[in-house]
């Protein structure tokens, strides 16, 4: 039998599974569709997933002026409930990175949703037109790539697992998926029906999805 690791990247997942809305996003829906990666001569080893902590500040909306706790509004909780079931469903090992709310110039930098952006620029709204939902703190994922880069190696200098399948659409993946491949491993690629940069897709032996 031969042993599959996976390796998420969870904001790629969540993101695209949102988009498409393709499944139920927690625990159990993320690991029922991991296992449509399993073949007949194979076994899961564990699911490794990886995101950043919830952003723990308080911010002042620029649109209302109203201040918004972002660890205990809505978006939070439902991230923190997701992260609990992630942690306490069987097979999963939960990494987790930082996040730290961008700064421009001194001041915190805030920024368009993507659709209400596109809708600005194309003139089927205007700036009056947005409100508080329209844009969020800009966060930069901290630790998340390089947590991911150090198990993909050991995973494979260990033979932990014999075959890797890596959920996501970042192309800083390579050297480590190179490194796998070289050691032995079989790199499945799915990016979830996302485009994704060519050099990514040279560097593994197949690409698969199941949305």
């Amino acid at each position: 039998m031969r042993n599959v690791a996976f390796m998420i990247d969870g904001q790629f997942m969540l993101n695209r599974i949102l988009a498409l809305n393709a499944f139920h996003y927690d625990g159990p829906g993320i690991r029922a569709y991991c296992l449509n990666h399993i073949e007949l001569d194979e076994r899961l080893y564990r699911i490794y997933y990886y995101d950043s902590d919830c952003l723990d500040q308080k911010g002042v909306n620029p649109i209302s002026g109203n201040t918004i706790d972002f660890l205990n509004d809505s978006a939070g909780r439902q991230r923190q409930k997701l992260y609990e079931s992630i942690k306490t469903t069987p097979s999963f090992a939960f990494r987790k990175g930082h996040s730290v709310w961008r700064k421009d110039k001194g001041k915190l930098s805030w920024v368009l949703k993507g659709e209400r952006l596109t809708d600005l620029l194309k003139g089927k709204i205007k700036v009056t037109d947005l409100n508080d939902r329209d844009i969020k703190p800009e966060i930069n994922q901290k630790m998340v790539d390089m947590k991911i880069g150090i198990d993909i190696s050991l995973i494979a200098q260990k033979r932990h697992a014999d075959k890797l399948v890596i959920i996501t659409g970042d192309v800083d993946f390579v050297p480590a998926l190179k490194f796998a491949r070289r050691e032995g491993m079989q790199v499945v690629l799915d990016h979830l029906k996302n485009n994704v940069s060519p050099d990514l897709l040279e560097h593994v032996d197949e690409t698969k999805t199941f949305v």
